[in-house]
């Protein structure tokens, strides 16, 4: 049975002259730039879960122009990227991302709206953000070329955000907000909720900025995963790698629209996502921090250890 998300998502592409795959749809990009595909991946019914589909768009970039990366170069682009993790195969820069999609799906049109942006977006921003990476020049250069807006012509209301935070501390979890923030602590290991209480407790921080500018996709919503990591590990590249992959491999999770990437001249293993939006999109921010609630203790649950932090072998595994 065909969700609502998909059938809206195929009567909003039908017009549009797009190759037709068994399970989606293929764009081929002006001037050689690159491939986009949307496949819409059949899930197995499974009892007490409600995923009947994989959204998952695919940029497969074209060589010619795009910057040469290496392992960690391509953690480092991590860090900005839009639309879901970049990632190399043979040599090729690539990036996917993936929503699972629900027979029950509160929220439909923030659904469809999402996949059919990433669909749209991703190689333009992603091939933008890549070659900006060559110069400052490059980067004014990129900015220039998409032209999206820097700021909300309307802030979001602050009384919102603290209502966020008073919402998070009601259900446990330390936080507070700003006239363009909200964040909060999820502990890691121990019973300690905050790092402001003990600065050695193991706590990740999660962040929501709403109205920030991105470097080429303007304004829109970023969401942070800070770990409690003094120094970042040797492998630290491998680490991200890795916990993209293993994102990608889950039914049942939140969107895979960001990435796990090296953050700071520090190349600190963090996670980033951004949304860009022209304008507030209602409880929109409150919606992205419960995602990096439900990542973080994913990555709690699976992978970290206490006094260790991500454990390799878990990650292997």
């Amino acid at each position: 049975m065909t969700s609502e998300v998909e059938e809206r998502i195929h009567t909003a592409l039908a017009p549009h002259p797009l190759e037709r795959l068994e399970d989606g749809y293929r764009l081929v990009h002006p001037e050689g730039s690159g491939v986009s595909t949307l496949r819409l991946l059949p899930v197995s019914e499974i009892e007490g879960m409600n995923v009947v589909a994989i959204a998952e768009i695919v940029a497969e970039y074209n060589l010619a122009g795009v910057p040469s990366f290496h392992a960690t170069g391509v953690q480092r682009l991590n860090s900005w990227a839009v639309h879901g993790a970049y990632y190399l195969d043979n040599g090729r820069l690539w990036q996917k991302a993936q929503l699972s999609v629900y027979s029950n799906e509160p929220a439909v049109h923030l659904a469809v709206q999402t996949i059919l942006n990433a669909f749209g977006g991703q190689l333009p921003l992603g091939r933008s953000t890549a070659l900006a990476t060559n110069s400052a020049a490059a980067l004014r250069q990129q900015r220039a070329h998409h032209a999206m807006p820097s700021r909300w012509p309307k802030p979001l209301d602050e009384e919102a955000l603290t209502a966020a935070a008073a919402t998070l501390r009601q259900r446990g979890l330390a936080a507070s907000s700003s006239a363009t923030a909200v964040w909060a602590e999820l502990p890691l290991s121990g019973d300690c909720p905050s790092r402001s209480i003990d600065p050695q407790a193991e706590t990740v921080l999660l962040q929501v900025n709403v109205g920030v500018p991105h470097p080429i996709a303007g304004a829109g919503y970023l969401a942070t995963i800070s770990l409690p990591l003094t120094q970042a590990p040797p492998n630290a590249a491998e680490v991200c790698r890795r916990l993209n992959e293993l994102e990608l491999e889950q039914l049942d999770f939140v969107p895979r629209l960001g990435a796990w990437g090296l953050h700071t001249t520090d190349d600190m293993p963090g996670y980033s996502c951004f949304l860009p939006s022209a304008e507030p999109l209602g409880a929109l921010h409150m919606t992205v921090m419960w995602w990096c609630v439900r990542r973080a203790a994913w990555l709690r649950d699976r992978f970290w250890k206490a006094e260790s932090g991500i454990a390799l072998d878990a990650l292997s595994g």
